[in-house]
């Protein structure tokens, strides 16, 4: 395939590189902020510009690599799915959950191809614990246990909140990927001065599955993070070393097998491909959309001191009708009985004409009588769409 990148996230080079490197696909034009340029020194094979509107004309690119979170990213994102050009895309935690839900409804009014890019699924060792998590090798699982360690920038310095947020972004995919749907979340955090943060702890649960906890914290050293599988018969231990290190995992015998984000990226475009030739979804972009939603709710529970439950439901038109209808009806229905008390009220007190009183039966059933019209709209509504191109 061949692709081009639209980005302002340093991440973003890893991707470069594995297309470049990949024998079956290529990069044709990266459209990519001028201060960002100095960090694809060294690269070539493909045209650099400044300039996202080039990738509305392009025709020989099959699909566009999207990530970032500068304004001016989201909303040439935002275009260029509304433009049809179909997109692979890298979540990150600043974009926020209202902008999945943007992309989720331009996805399905314009039938647009758009598939998140959850790569970490795609590591060799993830999909090994996976298998044998699925097979019960080590009995069922019974705890997640995430253990995060974050370099601080001094000793005993908190943390940014939108650094926590990042991790946990991906985490939380991971968590839900290889324990399953989780629909409850309970968050604790200790917070610093200025939207720091010393310590967070978030614990997932969901009904029929072992529950995850995920704890951060600075440290001086190296930052790490370690995720514990407690099975009935022993444990699986994940480790990475620095913010983009490779999955190592340890098992029972003491042997290490080591992942590499490459061979991730390389097996997700592998897969990407097969998917644009069948016409199939690779990832269902509502798995995005949930992981913003677990994200959101964290900060919900922090805010409120209590255990968030979530009822996950597709963002489509469909489904934002149903909740505005909802709402209004509710408001219909209390100004309907208020106008009758008053109608009841005035036409017990003074004597009315008849016509009047016709008039007056009309302002008051008028409200309710539009609202119920407003149902039969329904139909004209949209559902989320299973796949689209």
């Amino acid at each position: 395939m061949r692709f081009a990148v639209l980005w302002n996230d340093p991440r973003m080079i890893d991707w470069v590189d594995a297309v470049q490197d990949h024998p079956h696909h290529e990069v044709v034009l990266v459209v990519t902020l001028l201060k960002e340029r100095e960090r694809l020194r060294g690269r070539s094979g493909f045209r650099l510009t400044d300039q996202w509107e080039d990738l509305l004309v392009d025709r020989d690119i099959d699909a566009v690599l999207v990530g970032g979170n500068e304004p001016d990213v989201l909303d040439a994102i935002k275009q260029l799915a509304s433009a049809g050009r179909p997109l692979l895309f890298v979540p990150d935690a600043a974009q926020g959950s209202t902008f999945q839900y943007e992309l989720g409804l331009i996805r399905d009014d314009n039938q647009v191809w758009l598939s998140p890019a959850l790569v970490d699924r795609f590591d060799p060792v993830i999909a090994q614990v996976r298998h044998q998590l699925m097979e019960h090798r080590l009995g069922p699982a019974r705890l997640l246990q995430w253990e995060r360690s974050f370099t601080s920038q001094g000793k005993g310095e908190p943390l940014e909140q939108r650094t926590i947020d990042e991790s946990l972004l991906h985490d939380l995919d991971l968590s839900r990927w290889l324990g399953g749907d989780y629909d409850q979340v309970t968050a604790i955090r200790t917070a610093a001065t200025n939207g720091t943060v010393m310590t967070q702890t978030v614990t997932i649960a969901g009904r029929g599955i072992p529950e995850a906890t995920w704890h951060a914290q600075a440290t001086d050293g190296s930052e790490v993070c370690r995720l514990t599988i407690h099975c009935e018969r022993g444990n699986l231990i994940l480790e990475r070393i620095g913010h983009s290190g490779e999955w190592s995992l340890t098992e029972l015998d003491g042997k290490t097998i080591t992942g590499n984000r490459l061979t991730a990226i390389r097996s997700f475009l592998d897969q990407v491909a097969t998917a644009w030739q069948t016409k199939t979804q690779l990832i269902d972009w509502l798995e995005c959309v949930r992981d913003f939603e677990m994200l959101d709710a964290t900060q919900r529970s922090v805010n409120r001191r209590r255990t968030i439950d979530l009822h996950f439901e597709p963002m489509s038109e469909r489904a934002i009708f149903k909740s505005q209808m909802t709402a209004m009806g509710c408001g219909v229905l209390v100004l309907t009985f208020l106008l009758v008390l008053v109608y009841l009220a005035i036409g017990s007190t003074i004597p009315l004409p008849g016509s009047v009183l016709m008039v007056l039966r009309g302002v008051v059933f008028a409200p309710l009588t539009a609202f119920l019209f407003l149902q039969l709209l329904l139909p004209l509504a949209r559902p989320t769409s299973n796949f689209t191109r």
